[in-house]
């Protein structure tokens, strides 16, 4: 099966998250040959048939670095003729973005088209009108453990070092509200480096992972890989985290509803008493991220798209 993937406006640092790059060579020992054009190559995408076609594209239209008007115009209007011209095609509508509980994709979206969606809301009436039984979720190829610390180097009950995103003053909250019981430091440029940043977090018993532009983000999984308990707000509890769990409060991680409610979230959870329950539920979020594997999860996604065309 041959895939053509229209690249346009995702930055060369940012690709290897993403399971088609890093696994282009992988799905190819499988059957399926990912066929990458951009920049001067891009127009030739639409000269042939492919078995199927996806269009990761810058989305966030707000963006005004990533996103290009002009250029991304002439690659609708070039997607539009091309599938009236090869109606049989597959189109995979990609959508990608951080804020993942708006479905910016519905642009290239044709009711039938399979969507491969980044970290969907758990309730895809959200994410109307795409049908939600088309819905096949995915997530970035992130995470490792560098939180990981012994049990006896954990001089801060709760950490959160992040930079200014997502709703206006809502990260500095929690910033200020952990900073009562551990280590919480909000900035609009990165106030360490990423050694510096995971040191600190390892030196923590509780990682503290708020919402940003979007809700998912490396820091959840680093600190699911590193075994660390993870305190999360209801915004990232409503969205698909790992693809194909559903995760749950209590069990994969604790969740705050307002910032200041982590000081006596984190003091109970951190007391003596607690300790071997704390320690589970960062046991239970380990065994979660390591039982997604972004390669299989993109296999079936594929098997399920271009089933007829098997």
């Amino acid at each position: 099966m041959e895939i053509a993937v229209i690249v346009d406006g995702i930055s060369p640092a940012q690709r290897d998250f993403y399971p088609w790059f890093r696994y282009a060579a992988q799905l190819g020992e499988h059957g399926w040959q990912l066929h990458f054009f951009e920049g001067e190559t891009l127009p030739t995408a639409f000269e042939r048939r492919f078995d199927a076609m996806m269009l990761h594209v810058w989305l966030d239209w707000l963006n005004p670095k990533l996103f290009e008007p002009r250029r991304t115009m002439r690659t609708l209007e070039r997607y539009a003729v091309y599938r009236a011209e090869y109606p049989e095609t597959v189109q995979i509508i990609l959508n990608h973005t951080d804020m993942s509980r708006r479905p910016y994709a519905t642009i290239y979206w044709r009711r039938g088209d399979p969507v491969l969606y980044r970290t969907p809301a758990y309730d895809r009436a959200e994410l109307d009108p795409f049908p939600a039984e088309t819905i096949w979720p995915f997530e970035k190829v992130w995470g490792a453990p560098v939180f990981a610390s012994a049990a006896e180097d954990l001089p801060y009950a709760a950490g959160f070092i992040g930079r200014i995103s997502g709703p206006k003053g809502y990260r500095e909250r929690v910033a200020r509200e952990t900073a009562k019981v551990g280590l919480g430091i909000c900035s609009s440029e990165r106030p360490y480096s990423k050694q510096e940043y995971s040191q600190l977090m390892a030196r923590c018993r509780i990682a503290v992972c708020p919402r940003g532009w979007g809700e998912q983000s490396a820091r959840h999984w680093d600190a699911w890989r590193s075994g660390k308990p993870v305190l999360t707000d209801r915004d990232c509890d409503a969205v698909e985290m790992i693809p194909g769990l559903r995760l749950q409060a209590g069990v994969h991680y604790l969740i705050f509803e307002e910032p200041e409610q982590i000081p006596d979230l984190v003091r109970y959870w951190t007391a003596p008493a607690r300790a071997e329950a704390l320690a589970e539920i960062g046991r239970q979020g380990q065994r979660a991220a390591e039982s997604y594997d972004p390669l299989d999860n993109l296999l079936r996604f594929f098997r399920h798209a271009l089933a007829s065309e098997r």
